[in-house]
Order: structure tokens, then C-alpha cells, then sequence
């Protein structure tokens, strides 16, 4: 496994698995590509593993994690750059979503569910120690998306850290479920326009969420399940919005999974900051952001 640069204030570290064009999935190396804040490239890692990287998130030792649900492994680089051995008690499943949470713990959910060829899971969330130790396990509701197989895909955590709001990816539903007492709240939202497909989304400051879409991004009040649209570039591949460390005012990174291009939105108002075409076309799953 190779390194990257000791990481600086602000860089930017997203996924950027090297792809076999052969496969009939977006499958490959696994890779994350370091930025500086400005976007000028400064290293790249490979992990070693084959499948598809699909969530990085920086803890609060400055260590980087990366979830690969088709390698089955999270690889985990400090903050010197060099890889480190972390989640050493994690059972071994195919994880795709994560949650650093500020006592220290994590929120990991359990990409797959039921049963395909190489693969079985049941579409659990859990909540790890830094070790990697379980200490607690929901029984989320999932439904399997288009393909039938896809569980916890997406999460975002409500202010209080009860409430966790979670999706199977190109499913209709985003879900909620009550950490403390384990139980199922429903769909808070469902989307009937076609195609209803929803993918990933972020918790805002306001209590409200905001969902990807695919050509655009919805903002979904939980309470009351409405949604305002909110444009995007044009594409089709509008998939993982992720909440921005910006003292100054409150932004979103959108990944454009189709189109490998990353994004910054105004959360208020949804107006586009900053479009970055990355060239990272059906890798761009994941990004973190160094606090500055």
C-alpha cells in the first residue's frame, strides 16, 4: 500500500478507485486521491484491495477511514500519510456507509442485504469503538434498492445524535430509525415521481435534510415529508451530498457519480460555489475535508 502527504489544514481527500473497464459493475484498485484546499493535487494511495471505495470519513485523530463494501475492508491512514491498522474487532462485513461520531465512536452500515453471489448481509447499522469493538446494533428497515440487494447505503445522523435517517440507494424511501430504543420510524420521505430513485443524503443545520436525486438534489423536511427541489448542473449522476467544515456560512459538497465531478452548494439556497470536474467518473463516491 502506498502513502500519501502528511495531511495539512484544509486538504481534500476523495476516492478515486482505478476502474476495470472489463467489469460489468464499477469495480477496480482501490485508490483516494489528497488535495490541497485549493484543489491542486498533492499525492495519491492505493490500498491494495479490489472493489469499489464507497465512503472515506476523517475521525478526531486526524486518521482517515475508507469503506470498501466490495473488498469487504476498511483501510485507514493517519494522518502522517501512512497506512495504520484500526478497526482490528470489526466483524468482517460489507460496510458502505460511516458515521465519526464526536465521542469517538462510529455509526457503520452494512451495505448489503439478503443474499447474491459472493455476498450476504442484513442491512444492519452498528456502533463501533475506535477498535472497531461493537457496542450496539439496529435493526434498520432496508429495501434493497433496484437490484434488491442494498441495505444501509447512505446515513446522515439528526443534531441529537438519536435519530439516524438512512436510504437503500436507487430505492424509493429515506427511512428513520430511533438509536436509543432500536426501533423502526418508517419512511419519512418517498419519492413517486419517476424514476423514483433516491441516493445519499446530509443532515443541515436546520433539522431538514438534503437528498440526491440523481439530476438534482430534494431538501426533505423530516416532520412533515416535503421536498423543494434544488437545481444542480446538468447530469444525471447527482448522488452523495456531504455536509462542508466552513466556519463562514453553511455548505454542501454534491458528487457527481456519473460525471466524476465535485460540487459546493450554499445549503440555504442551493446556489453553486465552486463545480470542480475531476475526471473520477463512477468512482467519486466519497469526500473529506481536513478542518482548516
Amino acid at each position: 500500500m502506498s502513502t500519501l502527504q502528511p495531511f495539512a489544514r484544509g486538504d481534500i481527500l476523495v476516492t478515486a478507485s482505478t476502474l476495470d473497464e472489463s467489469a460489468r459493475f464499477p469495480t477496480g484498485l482501490g485508490k483516494v486521491l489528497q488535495f490541497d484546499a485549493a484543489w491542486q493535487p498533492k499525492a495519491s494511495c492505493e490500498t491494495g484491495h479490489t472493489g469499489l471505495i464507497s465512503a472515506v470519513a476523517l475521525d478526531r485523530t486526524g486518521t482517515l477511514h475508507a469503506l470498501d463494501p466490495q473488498a469487504r475492508r476498511i483501510t485507514s491512514i493517519g494522518p502522517d500519510g501512512a497506512p495504520v491498522h484500526a478497526f482490528s474487532k470489526l466483524p468482517e462485513r460489507a460496510y458502505g456507509s460511516m458515521i465519526v461520531l464526536d465521542d469517538g465512536d462510529f455509526l457503520i452500515g452494512e451495505h448489503m442485504v439478503g443474499q447474491i453471489p459472493g455476498f450476504s448481509g442484513d442491512g444492519k447499522v452498528y456502533r463501533v469503538a475506535a477498535d472497531g469493538t461493537v457496542l450496539a446494533t439496529s435493526d434498520t428497515e432496508t429495501n434493497g434498492g433496484m437490484g434488491g440487494f442494498l441495505g444501509v447505503t447512505h446515513m446522515a445522523l439528526s443534531a441529537d445524535g438519536r435519530t439516524l435517517f438512512h436510504t437503500s440507494e436507487t430505492g424509493p424511501h429515506v427511512y428513520a430509525h430511533d438509536l436509543a430504543s432500536d426501533r423502526r420510524l418508517g419512511a419519512v420521505y418517498s419519492r413517486q415521481d419517476p424514476p423514483p430513485l433516491v441516493f445519499g443524503l446530509a443532515m443541515l443545520n436546520s433539522g431538514e435534510l438534503m437528498l440526491a436525486c440523481g439530476s438534482e438534489l430534494r431538501r426533505i423536511d423530516p416532520a412533515s415529508g416535503t421536498a423543494q427541489s434544488v437545481a444542480m448542473p446538468e447530469g444525471r449522476g447527482w448522488a452523495v451530498p456531504i455536509k462542508r467544515d466552513n466556519p463562514a456560512s453553511e455548505q454542501l459538497w454534491a458528487l457527481d457519480f456519473f460525471g466524476g465531478r465535485a460540487a459546493t452548494i450554499m445549503a440555504e439556497t442551493g446556489a453553486l460555489v465552486e463545480l470542480h470536474e475531476l475526471g473520477l467518473a463512477r468512482c467519486l463516491t466519497g469526500i473529506a475535508q481536513v478542518p482548516a
